[in-house]
């Protein structure tokens, strides 16, 4: 295919490659942009991407898939288990990577899982299902009209930088996390309904940023909704939060517990929010002397709402004051590039063209 230097298709004689990561494994070992085009289908494969100046473009966000079924708690050949971010579908670990018109998702059963009993052996205590995972070696990340779905723990970014615009993301618990910093424009962000006698279904974001980064997951103007689907048990509002602080557990020189310096950020600017959200929550995470402890939005994390409308920006309770807010609050039609070159630096100068509209 013109224009493209690899070509995946699951129809014989029509591409070179049958699955992504073929296509991957015959990029040359240089520093050369290599673009890889994929057709129409469903591809089951796990892939990872550690070639720097890459791009894979699919057929259509609703033609192209890439999938798979892992969770957390499943073991591995050698017996070990696979862990959260060992459950991606696709990893980036790469520089000038970029996606676009494609979806990935991690369709590991886990309303089946839900509704086994505790007393199942085979009922998986780990359900956590990575769709895709940007690695702690990446940077410069874009990711362009790619839906990524699954349930809990969704999208994990833990390295640099990330723009996200005109995608979806779809999960129900901390299924944006990590510690990496992320611009997501114009994204639709879908919390899923599902049976639970637990009023609370979920958190939208679990940020993990490092204190000395001044910016982890941004929404700008995007669509935070619910599930169109009617379970009895869940017609309240109120039932998803904006998000919940995440202090990783590491192992440091004095013991093994939540990582003191993982102060998340996470701001939403002009952002709909649906009557589903009810602000923030707080998270546990494993203190000094092994006991549980609880990370509170207001004192351990850096949260941020701006401008937003919608029911679920009504909430009472903790609102962060952004402190830049002033810096932006006139600039009109300026403030989109300014938004993106204060979360992106010098890289995000080089979107320059709108994106879509978000869902509203």
């Amino acid at each position: 295919m013109e224009g493209f230097d690899a070509w995946v298709s699951l129809q014989e004689g029509e591409g070179a490659f049958f699955s992504v990561q073929a296509a991957l494994d015959a990029a040359p070992k240089d520093e050369s942009y290599y673009r890889i085009y994929v057709s129409d289908g469903h591809y089951q494969e796990r892939i990872c991407i550690t070639r720097s100046n890459l791009e894979i473009v699919g057929a259509g966000r609703s033609k192209v898939m890439i999938h798979g079924a892992v969770c957390a708690g499943m073991l591995k050949e050698a017996g070990h288990i696979e862990g959260t971010l060992g459950s991606r579908i696709v990893e980036i670990d790469a520089v000038n990577v970029t996606l676009k018109h494609l979806s990935i998702a991690n369709q590991w059963d886990y309303l089946a899982n839900l509704r086994k009993p505790d007393h199942d052996p085979s009922k998986q205590q780990h359900p956590q299902a990575v769709a895709l995972l940007i690695n702690e070696g990446s940077d410069q990340v874009l990711l362009d009209d790619v839906c990524l779905d699954s349930f809990q723990d969704t999208f994990c970014a833990q390295g640099g930088r990330s723009y996200l615009r005109n995608c979806q993301i779809k999960g129900n618990i901390d299924f944006v996390f990590g510690s990496g910093c992320v611009l997501l424009e114009s994204c639709e962000l879908l919390c899923k309904v599902y049976p639970s006698k637990n009023k609370v279904l979920g958190y939208v974001a679990a940020p993990s940023t490092n204190r000395h980064r001044f910016y982890g997951f941004v929404f700008l103007r995007c669509s935070i909704y619910r599930e169109n689907i009617d379970f009895k048990s869940n017609l309240e509002t109120n039932n998803y939060a904006l998000g919940r602080p995440w202090h990783p557990t590491k192992t440091f020189s004095d013991g093994r517990y939540a990582d003191p310096d993982a102060i998340g950020v996470a701001l939403y600017i002009e952002c709909e929010l649906g009557e589903h959200l009810y602000g923030w929550d707080k998270m546990h995470g494993l203190a000094k002397d092994s006991a549980k402890r609880y990370f509170e939005p207001d004192k351990d994390a850096r949260f941020y709402e701006w401008r937003n409308s919608g029911a679920g920006a009504l909430h009472s309770g903790y609102k962060g004051v952004w402190p830049k807010a002033e810096n932006f609050a006139e600039l009109g039609q300026g403030l989109l590039p300014a938004l993106r070159e204060e979360v992106l630096g010098e890289w995000g100068l080089s979107f320059k063209l709108p994106s879509k509209s978000s869902r509203l």
